[in-house]
């Protein structure tokens, strides 16, 4: 398992290295992985919680926002793949969870675990 995980799609604000779950949280449509940001303090140590930053939102604002969730789906799958060393969930909050849906069946087509 990785100790710390920084990309502009992943952030760990909270990293947990002896974390049985990694816990990957999309935001409703138009939200930002702020969203999530207290969500660490909150659970069990045994969950890392990485919130997801979509393109075109908060800190990546000057990225052109996808128009496809079929795309981002995609996209999103290919940036969690090195992540998937341990035991995973991913969560979505309203269109979110949408992402999360299409996300993981991404992943499935892939082979992913």
């Amino acid at each position: 398992m990785s100790s710390r995980i920084f990309t502009k799609w992943i952030t760990c604000p909270s990293p947990r290295p002896r974390a049985t779950l990694r816990l990957f949280c999309l935001p409703f449509a138009g939200g930002g992985a702020s969203t999530y940001r207290l969500w660490a303090g909150s659970l069990p140590a045994s969950i890392e919680v990485c919130p997801i930053q979509p393109p075109g939102r908060e800190d990546r604002y000057a990225e052109p926002a996808f128009t496809s969730i079929a795309a981002l789906s995609r996209a999103l799958a290919d940036e969690l793949g090195p992540y998937l060393d341990t035991p995973f969930a991913i969560f979505g909050h309203s269109m979110g969870a949408l992402v999360a849906f299409e996300t993981a069946r991404a992943l499935r087509r892939a082979g992913a675990p």
